[in-house]
């Protein structure tokens, strides 16, 4: 009927299109000639708001009508919040801002068949509770007679079967439409085909398109029209997918929507890239296209093409533009149905969007894809979704509108079902395994220079140089806080823009042992010279164990600030990002300078006083652990860095052999078999052909 939405030019009104000239129904019964139904216009245009009083009222109601009774969403009575599922709602709030009541309460349900994502429909049977219906194209195709006996009418109790769903399966089973006044025309196939031309037009804008239509029975359809409804994605959304890809993360879509509107909101996500993104705008220029009632009623309905009012050529154009452009990235349920199981994990690669799919297809997709040896994470919500959530590695489930079953079967339920929520769980979890790399880094390098400081003092036959209590409180109080902070360091953004771990790399890396080894090595030094620099007379004094004890400490806390990071130095890091390092060595140093300067601490851990030279000359000697770490990071970060591949001292280089076999020559020193007539008809491999099925008909 030409009929439009759009907040911003109709003020919140249905509109269409219409000449200047045109005759309304508010001017033939004189009930109102005021400006009030003309919203706005140009170019010999103007833009009518649809009311009760217009023609094409009727085919609106049937329209709305259909989409109300075949909806089992549900308004609250008290404060009219609309409740259940998105698209059902907002057919509901599309119903009320037409001015059209909801019928359901005039109607008894008789059979419902809910909606499922093979039959990509919805159908029930409604009987009028009084016998009468609420909107003439129903009345009127309640009436309609048996093509074998003319004067039986199909539906004996006036009930009548309403359908919505995808727009492909509901027009190719309908063999009328409805007219302005609300009558049943036939449907040829010209309509048909601008009916589908429409769809697509409105899908490729990223709406969700629904077709709709009613009959006495399922074999005498008749088409109601076609809704389409916008599900932007919500905001924040674009910002993760870019950052997901830029830390080496692929966003895959998967959807049962057709393949312009998948197109449209992947180009809208940035999932793919390479145009523009298409804006929705249903207003004046998009309403322009579509026929007009004064139009229509010019043109009978076997005469009338569709071609005059909307532009199917531009729109064939710009489809097989996008089919060219974006058309490898894209594969349909019933392609993935027709590529063989031991070949769709080839036959994926490069594919971001897939429309048009079931349930079954999510499984079939997660295994492809952990068969090339990628960690799937896979969304879902509904009981289908169950299968795929308990294959996937990461089984993610909504948790305000999942289903029970989906978030039982998986690993993470998402409170707020926001995408953002997923970046945002993916960078904690990359910053906690880095900060466990370099809290591991500063515990192994002070338990490794503690134990080699002892080692080495027994077997060179000296005296201990720290006592039971200062290794315990170096242990216990001095290790502790600085190690626990580490964990809250705030994470380097090149470390959330890294690519993923494989599942098989450790922990406890190469590196990082090299790392904590050559760091204990230089604390072990530094003390152990101090110590020996301290015993002159061969006897172990207060002064020796202090100097001793205080020079490591001096060392961990220095060797802990250049942990907080793998691949800084100690100059390019803030002193003043993690607020809890700050306060735990705070609390080390004051503890520290309580046992050394508190007489009842001094006799408890064989402690004295020492002079400020002393420790000038201790922090000078402990201050090195930051220079070695400057050297690893600068100098040696491909032996010492977790983030940089290791190269070989020595390259080989390898010379490709080149063999000749039967007039072709291949590298590698491969041999190919030649093919002979005999091998005309079979399969180039083993497995079958290897065809990659992508939109091959369309290109």
């Amino acid at each position: 009927t030409g009929v439009g939405y759009d907040i911003k030019k109709s003020g919140g009104h249905l509109v269409r299109s219409a000449s200047i000239d045109e005759p309304t129904r508010e001017d033939s019964m004189e009930s109102t000639g005021s400006n009030d139904s003309v919203v706005g216009g140009k170019g010999g245009k103007m833009m009518r708001k649809v009311t009760e009083k217009c023609m094409e009222f009727n085919a609106l109601s049937a329209l709305f009508g259909t989409a109300s009774i075949c909806n089992n969403a549900t308004v609250s009575q008290t404060d009219g919040v609309p409740m259940g599922q998105p698209t059902e709602m907002a057919l509901l709030i599309g119903s009320a801002k037409a001015n059209i009541d909801d019928p359901r309460p005039m109607y008894h349900r008789l059979q419902e068949i809910p909606f499922s994502s093979d039959r990509k429909r919805m159908e029930v049977k409604c009987r009028p509770v009084g016998g009468a219906h609420t909107c003439t194209a129903f009345t009127l195709s309640a009436r309609r007679h048996s093509s074998a006996d003319g004067n039986t009418p199909i539906s004996s109790d006036g009930s009548l079967y309403f359908v919505k769903g995808m727009p492909e399966s509901i027009l190719g089973e309908c063999n009328t439409h409805t007219a302005a006044d609300g009558s049943a025309v036939p449907l040829t196939e010209r309509g048909r085909a601008s009916a589908l031309a429409q769809s697509r037009r409105m899908a490729a804008c990223g709406l969700r398109v629904l077709a709709m239509a009613y009959g006495p029975s399922l074999e005498t359809l008749t088409f109601a029209g076609i809704i389409g409804l916008e599900d932007p994605p919500r905001e924040g959304v674009v910002e993760s997918v870019t950052h997901l890809e830029k830390g080496g993360i692929k966003v895959i879509m998967v959807t049962g929507d057709s393949k312009e509107t998948a197109l449209a909101i992947a180009r809208r996500c940035g999932i793919i890239h390479g145009g523009a993104p298409k804006e929705v705008s249903i207003g004046e220029s998009n309403l322009a296209k579509i026929p007009t009632p004064a139009t229509i009623a010019r043109t009978t309905s076997e005469e009338s093409s569709g071609d005059e009012y909307l532009d199917l050529d531009a729109m064939s154009v710009a489809s097989s533009v996008d089919d060219i452009e974006y058309g490898q990235h894209a594969l349909s349920g019933s392609q993935l149905d027709a590529i063989g199981q031991h070949n769709l994990a080839d036959s994926i690669v490069g594919v971001k969007v897939f429309y048009r799919v079931a349930p079954r297809h999510k499984l079939a997709l997660v295994r492809a894809l952990q068969k090339r040896g990628e960690v799937v994470a896979m969304t879902g919500d509904g009981v289908n979704d169950a299968t795929a959530l308990k294959a996937a590695d990461i089984g993610i489930a909504m948790g305000k509108g999942g289903t029970d079953v989906a978030k039982e079967a998986a690993d993470v339920v998402l409170a707020d079902d926001d995408f953002t929520t997923i970046t945002h769980a993916v960078a904690e979890g990359k910053g906690i395994f880095f900060n466990i790399r370099n809290f591991l880094s500063f515990q192994l390098s002070t338990s490794f220079a503690a134990l080699a400081m002892e080692s080495v003092a027994t077997a060179f036959s000296l005296p201990s140089p720290l006592n039971a209590m200062q290794i315990l409180w170096i242990n216990i109080i001095m290790d502790g806080p600085p190690a626990q902070s580490l964990g809250v360091e705030p994470v380097d953004e090149r470390i959330l823009r890294a690519r993923p771990r494989k599942v098989t790399d450790p922990i406890v890396t190469r590196a990082l042992l090299t790392r904590a080894v050559s760091s204990a090595a230089l604390i072990m030094f530094l003390t152990l010279m101090v110590f020996d620099h301290e015993l002159d007379d061969g006897h172990v004094t207060r002064r020796d164990t202090t100097m001793t004890f205080m020079t490591f400490v001096n060392c961990d806390l220095f060797n802990a600030y250049a942990c907080r990071s793998a691949d800084k130095c100690f100059y390019e890091i803030s002193p003043f990002s993690n607020t809890s390092f700050l306060w735990a060595m705070a609390f080390s140093v004051a503890g520290q300078f309580a046992v050394i300067y508190l007489p009842l601490l001094q006799s408890v851990f064989q402690t004295e006083a020492l002079s400020i030279g002393d420790l000038l000359l201790i922090v000078c000697l402990s201050s090195t652990v930051l220079l070695l770490d400057t050297i690893r990071k600068k100098f040696l970060r491909q032996y010492c860095s977790d983030n940089s591949k290791r190269r070989p001292l020595f390259r080989r280089k390898l010379k490709k052999k080149k063999n000749k076999v039967g007039g072709a020559k291949i590298s590698g020193g491969k041999k190919v078999k030649k093919r002979t007539k005999n091998d005309v008809g079979r399969p180039m491999s083993g497995n079958g052909s290897t065809i990659r099925a992508r939109n091959v008909t369309t290109l």
